[in-house]
């Protein structure tokens, strides 16, 4: 015997059956998503089995819920049901649904309170657990159904109600079908997002392609928990927004030269895309070959040639490090059908490019690559890769380049021309001699005639240590008149990390109209160049700290900003992240009861970087004013956690 009925009705006195009188057992559920929204006009399946003296004797029941998510069974048995719904019109629908902020569905359920609280019995559910059978996934090659919306343990089993748990409603919270996508801008202005989120997939490239395909398809599928990964010491989460499942990330690609039929260097990229965006990372220094690489500096022309002998100059003027051109090319070389199957995916999607130290060069000579579509490069402690001349050629790739304290690498190699006498004379040994002759001999005035010298590109972002010092007369008589006096200048103990980015001045200058001259103590053009220099390095002081060049510097400086940033936003979801705010306000105060012993041009320089690292909330203007960029934020403030920042 198989039968089925639906009605719709909250209370069991309502109810009514075909035969017209009241079947003594009857269970309630209610679908809904995260937010405590219905899932309405949801297919669905009820069945159990009733043991009699002869064969198993079966009942079904089927429907669609209400517009409340609402669904009712009046029976004429008390046994155990289980409850299935429509895979396929499921999955379809719960794309569209969001996210809450926090993923832990047994504590942060903004369902579950509401539920009991009114006596009902609350479950949570992900897809997997609600089919009857495996929906038809659009899966790629090389995909499986993805673990956490399909768990091994639980999957197409169904909700099962057991005898004691009729009569009852039971309200479902289901899970969104959705995966994680790092937010990222495609813009001229500077972000934070894309700082954090270039700069994890910056790290990445250092690892195997098996780990970089964790991350970006086990983490990003995972809904649990945001995407997190260890640098040093320090675990950085991503700012990431969940999309859905289809606008999932397809499988890393990886291209790396020692993994060839002919393995030849040791230069690696991966890359990774979805429906809207690519990331190409370029690897770092991690080898000997890598260092050598580096070292290789003398200028050459940037002339390559394919495996058909076709040659290409990659800028008209200028020239580019022989070390770093030598890297990229041989990927060129070797991978050419690879880099145009590459050049194919980034058509129709916003493209971003970024890498660390040598990394960051080969990404900037792939962005002169790829200049016409459009690259945004991000860049951490990376060398100078080109000449001026070149430089100024590309000029129209946006490019933000990360220098941190006294990171040595950004100085090499030296503002000179290089190409001189000693590599004409000597060759292949004049690398080396050309390199100690011009870091010992040059002067800025001979920087200056030795013309096409290499140059920074891109805009300047500097991670500063910024001190105070004060000045004072000491005298060995004070009266009845001060004499033997000598004047004494000494460091202060407060000190402070800057977070500075000058573009940001320009920025806000430009939108400040007739009243930027006044605009945060005068922060024009002109007095930024004074510290920031066009095309070369700010003004950092030695020694020069190995250290700091390492992402382990960088990536926990980034992370602790923009957790404050979001503080300071009311978006850290209820969390204080003060670290970084506690020294600049220490440092503030410092610099008010000293202000009549600090040296004018450091006091004036200090007030001003100080008013210049104010704008850095500019930086998340686009990420709030996204589709669920403020819940982005929030989210990454609930699961953030600051670092001790020593300066």
């Amino acid at each position: 015997m198989a039968g089925s009925s639906l009605v719709t009705s909250v209370t069991h006195t309502e109810a009514k059956v075909t035969a017209g009188k009241q079947k003594p057992y009857w269970v309630e559920f209610q679908l809904v998503d995260e937010q405590n929204e219905p899932v309405a006009n949801m297919p669905w399946t009820m069945e159990s089995a009733h043991p009699v003296s002869g064969p198993v004797e079966g009942f079904t029941y089927s429907g669609q819920s209400d517009a409340d998510g609402l669904i009712r069974v009046d029976m004429p048995h008390g046994l155990e049901l289980r409850l299935t719904l429509d895979g396929n019109q499921l999955a379809t629908e719960m794309e569209k649904r969001a996210l809450r902020v926090s993923r832990d569905a047994e504590n942060d359920s903004v369902v579950r309170p509401g539920a009991e609280e009114k006596g009902y019995i609350w479950h949570y559910a992900v897809l997997g657990e609600l089919c009857h059978q495996k929906p038809d996934l659009q899966l790629r090659e090389g995909e499986e159904l993805p673990l956490f919306h399909f768990p091994n343990s639980s999957s197409f089993q169904g909700v099962k109600v057991r005898t004691n748990e009729l009569e009852k409603r039971h309200v479902i919270e289901i899970c969104p079908f959705r995966a994680w996508d790092l937010v990222l801008h495609h813009q001229n202005d500077y972000s934070m997002a894309n700082t954090i989120n270039l700069g994890l997939a910056s790290d990445l490239a250092y690892d195997d392609i098996d780990i970089i395909t964790k991350y970006f398809i086990n983490k990003c599928q995972d809904l649990s928990t945001i995407p997190s990964r260890k640098i040093g010491q320090s675990t950085i989460n991503a700012l990431v927004v969940d999309v859905p499942y289809s606008d999932r990330y397809f499988l890393p690609i990886d291209i790396d030269s020692t993994k060839a039929d002919d393995p030849e260097g040791d230069t690696q990229l991966y890359y990774v895309y979805n429906n809207n965006k690519i990331v190409i990372a370029w690897r770092g220094t991690a080898s000997l070959t890598d260092g050598i690489t580096d070292a290789s500096f003398r200028p050459v022309e940037s002339d390559s040639c394919n495996i058909k002998s076709e040659c290409t100059s990659l800028v008209p003027v200028g020239k580019v490090h022989t070390g770093f051109w030598a890297g990229y090319t041989l990927i060129e070389r070797m991978f050419e059908n690879q880099l145009n199957e590459l050049s194919n995916k980034i058509e129709g999607r916003d493209l971003f490019i970024c890498g660390h130290s040598l990394g960051g060069a080969l990404a900037l000579i792939h962005s002169a690559k790829l200049k016409e579509s459009k690259p945004l490069l991000y860049t951490y402690g990376m060398p100078r890769t080109f000449t001026k001349n070149a430089v100024d050629v590309l000029s129209s790739i946006t490019h933000y380049r990360h220098v941190n304290d006294q990171d040595p690498v950004p100085s090499v190699p030296p503002e000179a021309d290089l190409d001189n006498q000693l590599y004409k004379l000597w060759g292949p040994l004049g690398t080396t001699l050309g390199f100690l002759w011009s870091v010992v001999e040059l002067t800025a005035s001979q920087i200056v005639e030795w013309g096409d010298c290499f140059w920074h590109h891109g805009n300047t972002v500097a991670f500063l240590t910024t001190t105070q010092s004060r000045k004072w007369q000491q005298c060995s008589i004070e009266l009845p008149y001060p004499r033997n006096c000598m004047t004494i200048q000494a460091r202060l103990p407060e000190k402070v990390k800057l977070y500075l980015v000058p573009s940001l001045a320009l920025q806000e200058a430009k939108q400040s109209g007739q009243d930027q001259k006044a605009f945060k103590a005068s922060l024009n053009k002109e007095e930024l160049q004074e510290f920031f220099p066009e095309s070369m390095n700010p003004n950092r002081g030695i020694p020069a700290n190995v250290g700091n060049h390492l992402l382990t510097s960088y990536m926990p400086y980034i992370n602790n900003k923009l957790l404050g940033l979001a503080y300071e936003k009311g978006l850290s979801d209820g969390k204080a992240f003060t670290e970084h705010a506690d020294k600049v306000a220490s440092f503030n105060l410092q610099m008010d009861h000293y202000s009549g012993e600090i040296p004018k041009n450091e006091f004036d320089r200090n007030k001003k970087f100080l008013s210049l690292e104010d704008l850095l909330e500019n930086s998340l203007s686009s990420t709030i004013s996204a589709a669920s960029g403020s819940d982005a934020l929030k989210r990454f403030g609930h699961y953030g956690e600051e670092d001790i920042e020593n300066v």
